[in-house]
């Protein structure tokens, strides 16, 4: 929190670091831009005086005076989960499409000095713009520490009011996905939450809205860590569980792991305990059995991610478009169930 506080100050301009090192804006600006026609003793003056007011340089302006290569850079905690590889990979095509390059940087999934550490490097390449994969905590803490000034868009997890965002409609699939298995006669469902505080906290508070809704027992859900291996030890135990008819897993993978210890204990699924997941995992089709699942277009909000930010940059270059007062764009990708074997 204290880090918090620390960036809601006022930013260095770099008015700041002229009069603190006792030079020109104009003789930062060729600092800044590596002009050879300047002493030594100018450069250390003014490297020091950024040091002192960890002064970050307006990217947009930069890019517009060095002619950079254009790029986005995306943070996130994971790369290879389901959702996040294919969100990536919608980023990648569009951005490919329209002549940006792309930079991934990888977040410890704790939030740490490394978290920091590593959006410091990226923002110190001077991306045209940012795109944040909000499928966990680390992910949501550092959009505190992107500067006011870069193109940002965010997916997934909540909007902040600042950024442009693209929301899966967590809430409403979780109610969707729980009234289903309700209407199946069972009377209450177990929920297996995914990790972290992402659109998956949003799925959790959809289940327990219908549960409520319907005037079910409500249980404490289950939280699962990224592991299939783990889900499946959770299956087991739920075996000897006469409460549980039915679990709703907060994805695919887990799923999976849960109807193989289920199985292992000797339980049929979906005639003893229904399963579901979420996302809509390759897998989950010719899983047996399949995995009743709700589809996420992750492919299609990378894609509008990028082109989303690109309007934010091409608006950032406009004296006008500057100026002007407006909401940060916001858009909302529904899913669709698929109700297979296993529910």
């Amino acid at each position: 929190m204290r880090n918090i506080m620390i960036r809601k100050k006022r930013p260095a301009v770099i008015k700041d670091v002229a009069a603190l090192a006792g030079v020109s804006v104009a003789t930062v600006s060729r600092y800044l831009n590596d002009s050879p026609h300047m002493s030594d003793e100018t450069r250390q003056r003014i490297a020091k005086a950024i040091t002192l007011l960890d002064y970050r340089p307006s990217h947009i302006a930069r890019g517009l005076a060095t002619s950079q290569v254009q790029s986005i850079t995306v943070l996130s905690s994971e790369t290879t989960l389901f959702g996040s590889a294919y969100t990536i990979q919608g980023i990648e095509v569009a951005a490919q499409r329209q002549g940006y390059v792309i930079n991934i940087s990888k977040l410890n999934t704790q939030w740490s000095d490394e978290c920091k550490s590593t959006i410091d490097m990226a923002l110190d390449q001077h991306p045209s713009g940012i795109i944040i994969l909000q499928y966990d905590a680390a992910a949501i803490e550092s959009i505190h520490y992107i500067p006011d000034d870069l193109p940002c868009v965010l997916i997934g997890g909540r909007p902040d009011g600042k950024h442009a965002h693209i929301s899966f409609d967590e809430y409403h699939a979780g109610f969707a996905m729980t009234e289903y298995l309700l209407s199946t006669g069972v009377t209450t469902v177990h929920h297996v939450s995914v990790p972290g505080k992402g659109g998956g906290d949003d799925r959790t508070k959809g289940w327990e809205a219908a549960l409520r809704q319907h005037g079910a027992v409500i249980y404490k859900p289950t939280t699962a860590v990224w592991s299939p291996e783990k889900a499946r030890e959770l299956g087991r135990d739920y075996a000897h569980d006469s409460t549980v008819e039915a679990i709703f897993a907060g994805n695919d993978e887990i799923a999976m792991g849960i109807i193989s210890g289920l199985m292992d204990e000797g339980r049929r699924v979906p005639e003893d305990v229904r399963v579901t997941g979420f996302d809509d995992n390759p897998l989950s089709s010719i899983w047996r059995p399949a995995i009743t699942t709700y589809h996420q277009y992750f492919t299609q909000g990378g894609e509008d991610a990028v082109t989303m930010l690109i309007k934010q940059i091409n608006a950032s270059k406009s004296t006008d478009a500057a100026e002007a007062v407006t909401q940060p764009e916001s858009l909302c990708i529904k899913g669709d169930l698929l109700i297979r074997e296993s529910a």
